[in-house]
């Protein structure tokens, strides 16, 4: 091959290392650099990810003091209905959701309380409510029932306008709570 190369004229060999130059900068840059690179770029990835995952930490730990409290008041909860009926824990619920439209002034048109269905390792209670109120009660009261020490999620949430007053809303609510 490289007597072959020794009989080429000038500008041939000129072409000839001109070629093999771009085919080794083809191959170094495909092999070497490309792939330095994407190391790079996945090395970038996992510092973002854990700089967020340590910046997450940092909040939780400043936050320890309200979330242990906040344990404590649901811990306290728990341990008060060791001893309670399910009707003294349904009529505990039911208090509370009037306790929270009355301090958010809220209208409760309606509560349908369902029969409490036994699963395996725990009960379910469930509550129909139907209400009416402006959008600032309504939001009091949906964060009233947020901040209940009776730990109520809202499994159906509805919302509609009134015909005639556009300031008034119907709201339905399907309110769900666990009993141990």
């Amino acid at each position: 091959m490289i007597s072959n190369i020794a009989h080429l004229n000038k500008r041939e060999k000129a072409v000839f290392s001109l070629a093999a130059l771009v085919i080794i900068l083809k191959l170094s840059f495909d092999l070497i650099v490309t792939p330095y690179f994407r190391g790079l770029d996945a090395r970038d990835k996992d510092i973002s990810h854990l700089r967020n995952k340590l910046a997450k930490a940092k909040r939780m730990a400043a936050r320890k003091a309200a979330i242990e409290k906040d344990f404590q008041s649901f811990a306290s909860t728990l341990k008060e209905e060791e001893g309670v009926s399910s009707e003294q824990q349904t009529a505990r619920i039911l208090i509370e959701l009037e306790r929270a439209g009355t301090k958010s002034g809220v209208n409760i048109n309606d509560i349908k309380p369902r029969a409490i269905k036994n699963l395996e390792h725990y009960s379910e209670f469930v509550v129909e409510l139907r209400l009416e109120a402006g959008i600032k009660e309504m939001a009091d009261f949906l964060y009233q029932l947020q901040q209940s020490r009776e730990l109520l999620r809202i499994e159906k949430f509805e919302l509609n306008i009134h015909p005639t007053n556009s300031a008034l809303l119907y709201g339905y609510l399907e309110i769900h709570r666990i009993l141990f």
